[in-house]
């Protein structure tokens, strides 16, 4: 077998998977039985954990291959473009990332240096929402106008 059909395979898994989840999701709820329905849930949840972490794990080879393995053999080759039938056209490019591990001299330096059009203010989104939660609570919500807040309940199981 090979890695297309394995996919292919491993693709129809997943659609009959999510039949069944739909089902069973219908079965589970339509009991009104909370303990069965949240028993459903755990298992669907721990299912859904171990299935992207095999996920994870297929990325990791699809970015050994498009970060190292391709471009050491382009290089090698010295090839910086090609295009292949039935793909395309394939180039290698470099990505640049920088980061400040101290933020107060870099931002002095980008404003020293005529460059803080690069500075942008920002919050947290994590930090916004529990302010806005903690506020809405305190009967002090946060301007429509300004802001856009919603609240929405979920399940949060704790293992005993």
């Amino acid at each position: 077998m090979d890695f297309q059909t394995a996919a292919l395979d491993a693709g129809e898994a997943l659609d009959d998977l999510f039949k069944f989840a739909e089902i069973e999701t219908g079965k589970a709820i339509e009991n009104n039985d909370i303990p069965l329905a949240v028993q459903y849930f755990d298992n669907l949840r721990n299912e859904v954990q171990i299935l992207e972490e095999k996920v994870t794990r297929l990325q990791k080879c699809v970015n050994t291959l498009s970060y190292e393995l391709l471009p050491t053999m382009f290089t090698n080759q010295g090839v910086r473009t090609i295009t292949v039938r039935d793909v395309g056209r394939v180039t290698v490019n470099v990505r640049w990332n920088a980061s400040m591990p101290d933020k107060q001299r870099g931002m002095e330096w980008l404003r020293k240096t005529g460059n803080e059009g690069l500075i942008i203010e920002t919050v947290n989104a994590q930090t916004l929402g529990a302010f806005a939660r903690t506020e809405a609570l305190a009967g002090r919500p946060l301007p429509e106008d300004s802001f856009k807040v919603s609240a929405a309940p979920y399940i949060s199981i704790t293992k005993a």
